[in-house]
């Protein structure tokens, strides 16, 4: 399939963004290169300010060198780029996809704020998708965590939006070529390195999805459903959270009958709107635990996420910051 104007916007404009500017991630990939030239098409249409920013991480030599066909493209359709490089002296260890992940988003942040954008883009498409729902599911993740990518999130204060999450690689290879004349373009061989997780998923994607059928649109499928059911919990420990904590105070009297998902859901709630640490990860066994302590008789205290959660003499839990 052809991604075409139409097709590109039936996605963008089911986000209601800011028409104002918005900073596009571009590596130079197939990807990201193939969601800046359909941007830009509706920038232009639209009045929009576009930006593209360019990180070079600096993890092979040849990295500097391979985005100047890439700027040549930007150049020839008028674009405003930055690029950012990744200064490390020595030689990154241990978990570099994650460490190059957080100082991408610390530039592409970095230029957002440059150039007054609210809108930040990123080029994940469907067999992103797909793998982060067997990398999650491998790992025991409960249903938040089963949602995978979200087309639209946010980052600080800045929206996230992942307009190609519905197209395929196949569908962005195609539109590349055949509507915008481009057959070349950035290859990174980290992509082949099986010592990635998510190499080795992509690379078993062509026999889970012939033999089990485990394909791009049955786990679409399934990652829709599962969207469905974690917004209705979300509604459902919303209106519930409103009376069950009142005041920095949870009341255990209402608190200690729910459900043991919506006891989680309200505390990891709680966490991410009064911890200082913001909204960073909680894992399901901790939740879990003070879901399941703090309503027990003998529960006296417990610290969290730089929380403090104490039953005081009201027989109810006092939610304060911890102070050290």
């Amino acid at each position: 399939m052809i991604i075409t104007k139409k097709l590109f916007a039936n996605e963008i404009e089911k986000f209601s963004l800011s028409k104002r500017a918005w900073v596009v991630g571009l590596s130079g990939g197939a990807d990201s290169l193939c969601m800046t030239l359909l941007a830009n098409e509706y920038a232009i249409e639209h009045g929009i300010q576009l930006y593209a920013c360019i990180v070079d991480h600096k993890l092979r030599p040849e990295s500097s060198t391979e985005i100047l066909p890439t700027i040549e493209i930007l150049k020839q359709n008028s674009m405003n780029y930055k690029i950012f490089t990744w200064e490390h002296s020595e030689k990154i260890t241990g978990g570099i996809e994650q460490k190059a992940r957080t100082a991408r988003y610390e530039f592409l942040y970095r230029y957002c704020q440059e150039t007054g954008a609210s809108v930040l883009m990123t080029a994940h498409h469907a067999l992103d998708q797909w793998e982060t729902f067997f990398m999650r599911l491998s790992r025991g993740s409960a249903l938040k965590g089963l949602t995978s990518i979200q087309s639209v999130s946010s980052f600080e204060d800045i929206l996230l939006v992942r307009p190609l999450l519905k197209f395929s690689p196949d569908d962005i290879k195609k539109t590349l070529r055949e509507r915008f004349g481009i057959a070349d373009y950035v290859k990174d061989p980290s992509n082949e390195q099986e010592v990635y997780e998510r190499v080795r998923w992509r690379k078993a994607y062509n026999e889970l999805s012939e033999k089990y059928g485990l394909n791009i649109e049955n786990i679409n499928k399934t990652i829709e459903r599962i969207n469905v059911e974690n917004d209705c919990l979300n509604e459902i420990a919303n209106t519930y959270l409103q009376t069950v904590c009142v005041g920095g105070y949870i009341d255990l009297s209402k608190y200690k009958n729910l459900h043991l998902a919506l006891r989680m859901r309200i505390l990891e709630k709680v966490i991410h709107q009064m911890s200082p640490k913001g909204r960073h990860l909680v894992s399901y066994s901790l939740l879990r635990k003070l879901a399941d302590e703090i309503c027990k008789k003998d529960f006296r205290a417990a610290n969290v996420s730089g929380l403090l959660f104490r039953r005081d003499r009201t027989k109810n839990v006092k939610i304060s910051v911890e102070h050290r």
